[in-house]
């Protein structure tokens, strides 16, 4: 009986660490980046940039053509296990969560389900600007 808890906490603990972007905590209040590393294939890249250009125009559609997601490929000797990185940089989280809420944004994500195996093992994080303290 014991095993069996063991093994129950560890299938729990898989599936919690395993949560991924879509159980991301909320966005900063100031501004910052979005990166995504990724590995993809060719047909996966296509793909991505099709998604892409969708939510681009969502975001535009928004109230924001100044927003947009870009896709960078490593050049020359890669370090690490990710060849793509797509970012996006956002005046304020208040922006972010409007864009991602809009009725466009929405539509754009549901007509490319296959951005949930893209991101799947990617990694993903949000940075702030680090500015030096003023004497």
């Amino acid at each position: 009986m014991r095993r069996i808890n063991v093994m129950f906490l560890l299938v729990l603990l898989v599936a919690v660490l395993g949560a991924g972007p879509r159980a991301q905590e909320p966005a900063p209040k100031e501004a910052f980046k979005a990166v995504h590393l990724v590995t993809l294939t060719s047909t996966d890249l296509a793909t991505l940039l099709t998604a892409l250009a969708d939510m681009n125009a969502a975001i535009a559609d928004a109230g924001h053509p100044e927003i947009r997601y870009r896709l960078y490929k490593v050049v020359g000797k890669q370090a690490g296990n990710y060849d793509y990185m797509w970012e996006s940089s956002w005046p304020s989280g208040a922006v972010y969560d409007q864009v991602h809420k809009s009725p466009a944004f929405q539509a754009a994500t549901k007509k490319h389900p296959e951005m949930d195996r893209l991101m799947k093992n990617e990694t993903y994080n949000r940075y702030v600007e680090v500015t030096s303290a003023k004497p």
